[in-house]
């Protein structure tokens, strides 16, 4: 029956009792080793066996101080990306969206990610973020149950092979703030025992309350041996896990760590980042190493995400999703003013090095229903993503559809002008009509219906334009040898 009063429940450590996990002591604190105990790490693990070449590999991490066991993290073809693409020079893609995930068409979807990499790679995209892997009681993956079980993981990984091919990186999308039982528990009557990893009661966190109408109702009732209380917002929907349990810690740093040593994965997206406490996205990171992060925290509040920079220690990026708002409205209102909002407008004002720029995602193409906008009106969104700072992310939808020439030659533009995250910009006007800015001054950019050129004023023609379209164009400056030419030109 349910706990009784003052009963212990299941054999899952109480909080805060350090449990060692399998064979090694983790230490996933700030202070001491960043990375888990060997035995730990190779015990649970199964690892392809190594080729020379990747030994080769291996020693010479090891000459750069990086344990042997290690060397598995910079595998030849993850190298290959990491050095092509600097994170700072990062262009993303969703690689999915709220369709394409569904269970059935999952594997099917993998398989035709991988036939993409070619053409992505070629465009200048250098990192693919991928749907929630884990077997999940949603068919998109974000109710996850069984983190070990992966569904279509042979199509799953000969993606991930096909983008290391390509030196494209591939980001996998983690769910952390809860999670779904796969059994009922004896103790709780409820859902509340987890398998794979296997947790009981004791990693819920205590005032976690279920949607209405049962949102008297508590996931982990008052009389077990519940978590502690919740780090961030509560989700309703499902149980929030206690991430302040030291063994939650060491399961989710070495699912992480499986998920890139065995699947093959580089990078992360964290979903919901609100739900827990930043600090514990900065402890995952640093305990699993990966190429790059980005957290999906839902807001534009510059005080709240400067918050939660601070407390992820500037391990993770954030979605832009103050840009995202305000550059739809202007695109919408043909009214660019507020691109300058400075307290609930762009992360690229404030915070470009943490800045992952988008138009749409997978919520506000499907449930939120809230798309960008027109065709027309979602190109020039993408005429300013692809040249501002921060990393830009394309949506799957945006890239399959009828834009891909036009987003071909903005990311050829973005290269040739070397922009990247963290390039300088400057807002020359931001009004009725009209947005006109220089990034890097190196690339001009025009928004809206009003006329200008980069060029007016100018006592020689110093721009020249290299793309445009229905409401927007790019000019890039033309080089000294370019000036040279014209002036001759000119004087014949």
């Amino acid at each position: 029956g349910m706990c009784e009063e003052g009963e212990e429940s299941g054999d899952g450590p109480v909080q805060d009792r350090f449990v060692p996990l399998r064979g090694g002591a983790w230490d996933l604190g700030f202070v001491g080793t960043r990375l888990p105990h060997r035995a730990a790490a190779e015990r649970d693990v199964p690892v392809a066996r190594e080729s020379r070449e990747e030994d080769k590999e291996g020693q010479d991490q090891a000459q750069k101080g990086l344990p042997r066991w290690l060397s598995w993290l910079y595998r030849p073809g993850f190298s290959k990306a990491a050095n092509r693409n600097n994170p700072k020079g990062a262009v993303m893609l969703q690689g999915f969206d709220w369709e394409s995930m569904r269970e059935e068409v999952r594997g099917k979807h993998y398989t035709m990610l991988a036939g993409q990499m070619k053409n992505l790679a070629a465009a200048g995209v250098s990192v693919v973020w991928f749907p929630p892997p884990s077997s999940s009681a949603d068919e998109q993956g974000y109710l996850p149950g069984k983190w070990y079980e992966i569904p279509h993981k042979a199509s799953l990984r000969s993606a991930i092979s096909a983008a290391e091919r390509h030196g494209v990186v591939s980001m996998v999308d983690v769910v952390l703030n809860h999670r779904t039982a796969t059994k009922i528990s004896k103790s709780t009557n409820d859902w509340t025992a987890f398998e794979k990893p296997d947790w009981g009661e004791w990693a819920i966190v205590s005032d976690d309350w279920k949607c209405k109408p049962d949102d008297q109702i508590k996931f982990c009732p008052d009389n077990c041996t519940c978590g502690a209380v919740d780090t961030g917002e509560n989700a309703c929907y499902a149980p929030d896990i206690d991430h302040t349990n030291k063994r939650v810690q060491a399961d989710v740093s070495q699912w992480l760590l499986w998920l890139r040593k065995h699947i093959g994965f580089q990078a992360f997206r964290f979903d919901n980042t609100k739900g827990y406490a930043a600090h514990f996205t900065a402890q995952y990171i640093f305990a699993s190493n990966p190429w790059m992060s980005v957290g999906e925290y839902f807001d534009t509040n510059r005080g709240l995400i400067e918050g939660w920079l601070k407390g992820a220690k500037m391990a993770s990026k954030l979605f832009d999703f103050g840009l995202r708002y305000k550059l739809k409205d202007s695109i919408q209102g043909d009214d660019y003013t507020p691109l300058t909002d400075e307290w609930f407008g762009p992360m690229i004002s404030y915070a470009k090095e943490q800045s992952v720029t988008f138009l749409d995602n997978h919520d506000t193409a499907g449930d939120l229903n809230d798309r960008f906008g027109t065709e027309a009106q979602i190109e020039q969104g993408y005429a300013f993503l692809l040249t501002h700072p921060g990393v830009p992310c394309i949506f799957w939808q945006d890239w399959v559809g009828p834009l891909q020439e036009t987003l071909k030659t903005l990311l050829d533009v973005r290269k040739k002008a070397k922009i990247h995250s963290q390039s300088s910009w400057k807002v020359q006007l931001a009004q009725k009509g009209l947005y006109a800015g220089f990034v890097d001054d190196t690339l001009a950019i025009k928004l809206g219906t009003g006329a200008w050129s980069p060029n007016s004023g100018l006592a020689t023609r110093m721009w020249e334009g290299v793309a445009n379209g229905n409401g927007w164009a790019v000019w890039m400056k033309m080089s000294r040898e370019d000036l040279a030419k014209a002036a001759k030109l000119a004087a014949a």
